[in-house]
């Protein structure tokens, strides 16, 4: 019998034992075909070979890895949110690289054995030259999402899995990887697979996108979207540019879409007035005078879509230069003690600047803000601003801080209580917080550390829109608009169950990363607003030395704004005719010359906060266990984020804060609290 016959025939019979043939002929996938093919032509595989999947170990597997690290980075939070949606149906999600390996894992790890057996592990390679048609191999070199089902793998070992993946495409067309969600178990029908294909898709293009916008992060990107309600929150293609108005990249989307606005060919290299009926200049004019998404047409077919643009890291790009800089000229200083403005906040950096034009877009709308970042990134200041700017300006803003107020206190700080609630309540009761922003902005602060009790009755008011103040009830009804800032990762808080994940996606309308200050591009101009803040308005301003600038831009700045405030007090406080000098400023920034390391652990000693001795080794476990033991659910969560976090970098504190988005000042102090020992202190 002809290769192709057999082909043909042993779809039929696959396709008929899993119930989808008819009487007549078997309906055969023709991407599952050609895959068949490939592999009795070209691969001369054999389909009944027991042999298991190849696994990758230790230096083998970081001889893969290594090289895409920041791709790794970058979908590695794809992957988590992906596995919590599908972890509850039975599934491990993998990504892997262009050569189908797998370079993360996520699953149950109670099942670990039946994982490893069928090669869903990390370390597995799945090419379609070595395992046959399969899920990820085959949809890498297709370039196309697929789900292989069942006896649609080649090889008959593999005849139990099912696995649904897409590829991630990256700029010039290059295939980065895959994502891509399986099961050892495969259900009834492969119909039911639609949405876990449609979820892996999703996965894939958010790190398109994600990985497009930080590789030309120096770039001027237009963000195309058809449906402007849409364009607000999320784009369908990235275009970007360089100071001249050319096309340097552009997403798998936008070549697909717009190729045939140019009559085909490749769109890099060419103006983007030959895509749109805008050229460059006008473009930046636009958007100069508006932070709006603006509606633009395409040159040839005249489709109308709506575009928003995000300015490069480097401002001052050619003909760009003048207008960024007249944005920032003639900014008026805000005396000290006033609520500061969103496009004060801005300053020059065009991460914030770009975060900040996505703030102004949603706050008047009923969608709730997490506003995330290190301590003392300023998340309240950043709150009470958004609040300020919006149309509840003149209404009340309400802070919460859930880390500071007692667990036994905040349930009646939030929602009040009635008079006789309890023993040493107030003989008239009292107005919880929820109840006096009313009309206003309820500001809940470390988000992350409210008590899992509280969590249910925050949710249902929420949800409601009504109050039941302690010992009332009667509902009373509350219009407020909420924002939250944290500076845990709250989604790995409910992936650990102390943070309930439908009251996550309630307050996490839309969520902003506050850059810290070692990342931010206009530390110098943010140093100078913030020492003409400290000031004051009165006489001639403060002037800096170069020299002494120097110092502070190259200060890592553990404590961030806050930390920032204070040193330039001092240096006020001690410097002569208004002119900061390297002398005036505190023993810990100077010293961050030599090394930032060092002028950190300086401030650790000199606030006492250092990590103490390590206990005798008899002691050290008997601590920990005490520790944990005195726990809830919210500590023991947070102590096994800090946990993972260091055992993944190898107990490196400055990897591991940076990851975890707190100062090592407040991760040597929770290493304390929870008595996490290095092992070589042990």
């Amino acid at each position: 019998m002809h290769e192709r016959e057999i082909l043909n025939h042993v779809h039929k019979i696959r396709c008929w034992s899993i119930g989808k043939a008819s009487e007549g002929e078997a309906e055969v996938n023709p991407i599952i075909a050609a895959s068949w093919d490939r592999c009795l032509r070209h691969y001369r595989i054999n389909p009944g070979e027991p042999d298991p999947v190849r696994v990758l170990m230790g230096a083998e597997l970081r001889e893969y890895s290594g090289p895409i690290e920041r791709f790794l980075r970058i979908a590695q939070k794809a992957v988590q949110y992906l596995h919590r949606q599908v972890a509850a149906l039975g599934y491990c999600t993998m990504l892997c690289d262009a050569n189908g390996i797998t370079v993360d894992w996520l699953g149950d790890e109670r099942l670990s054995r039946q994982w490893k057996a069928a090669g869903l592990c990390l370390g597995s390679v799945w090419n379609e030259s070595r395992e046959g048609t399969c899920g990820i191999g085959t949809a890498l070199v297709e370039q196309v999402p697929l789900t292989v089902y069942n006896g649609e793998h080649f090889r008959a070992k593999h005849a139990d899995l099912t696995c649904s993946c897409a590829p991630v495409i990256g700029p010039g067309h290059k295939t980065m990887g895959g994502i891509a969600v399986s099961s050892f178990v495969s259900p009834a029908f492969k119909d039911s697979q639609h949405l876990a294909l449609q979820l892996v898709i999703q996965a894939a293009r958010m790190v398109e996108c994600a990985f497009f916008l930080s590789q030309c992060e120096d770039r001027w990107i237009l963000r195309l979207s058809v449906e402007r309600e849409l364009a607000e929150v999320s784009s369908e293609c990235f275009l970007a540019m360089d100071g001249a108005g050319r096309i340097v990249a552009a997403d798998r989307v936008a070549h697909c879409r717009l190729a045939g606005e140019i009559g085909g060919g490749s769109l890099l290299g060419r103006p983007i007035g030959e895509t749109l009926d805008v050229d460059f200049r006008k473009l930046l004019e636009m958007f100069s005078r508006s932070s709006m998404v603006l509606p633009v047409r395409l040159q040839k077919s005249g489709l109308r879509m709506f575009a928003s643009l995000r300015f490069p890291r480097a401002a001052a790009v050619s003909s760009a230069g003048s207008i960024v800089a007249s944005a920032s000229r003639g900014r008026r200083v805000p005396m000290a003690g006033t609520p500061l403005s969103l496009d004060y906040l801005t300053g020059e950096d065009p991460k914030l600047r770009a975060c900040v034009e996505r703030i102004k877009r949603v706050m008047n709308k009923p969608i709730s803000i997490l506003l995330q970042g290190e301590t003392g990134t300023g998340k309240e200041v950043f709150a009470r601003a958004i609040h300020h700017a919006s149309r509840r300006s003149d209404k009340p803003f309400v802070a919460v801080n859930c880390a500071a107020i007692p667990e036994s206190l905040i349930e009646s700080e939030l929602f009040g209580y009635k008079e006789g609630a309890f023993t040493g309540a107030r003989s008239k009761g009292m107005r919880g917080k929820i109840l006096q922003s009313d009309g206003g902005t309820l500001f809940l602060d470390e988000i992350g550390d409210m008590p899992a009790s509280l969590q249910t009755r925050l949710l249902r008011v929420l949800a409601e829109r009504e109050v039941t103040p302690l010992g009332g009830e009667t509902p009373i009804p509350v219009d407020l608009h909420v924002i939250c800032a944290t500076h845990h990762n709250v989604a790995d808080l409910v992936g650990l169950g102390a943070f309930r994940e439908d009251l996550f996606y309630r307050l996490n309308g839309v969520s902003f990363e506050l850059p810290p200050l070692r990342q931010r591009s206009d530390l110098a101009s943010l140093i100078r607003d913030v020492l003409a803040i400290e000031a004051g308005t009165g006489g001639a301003p403060a002037l800096v030395e170069d020299e002494a600038m120097r110092i502070m831009e190259a200060h890592p700045w553990p404590g961030n704004i806050r930390q920032l405030c204070n040193v330039l007090r001092y240096a006020l406080a001690m410097c002569d005719k208004r002119v900061i000098t390297c002398g005036d400023l505190p023993a810990d920034i100077t010293g961050s010359r030599h090394s930032g390391e060092v002028a950190q652990m300086r401030c650790l000693e000199k606030d006492r906060r250092c990590l103490p001795e390590a206990p005798p080794e008899d002691d050290t476990a008997f601590l920990a266990d005490e520790a944990i033991a005195g726990l809830n659910a919210m500590e023991q969560a947070e102590r096994q984020v800090i946990m993972q976090s260091l055992q993944k970098h190898k107990w490196q504190i400055t990897r591991a804060v940076r990851e975890i988005g707190i100062s090592r000042a407040t991760m040597y102090r929770k290493m304390d609290k929870y008595a996490i020992v290095p092992p070589n202190k042990h």
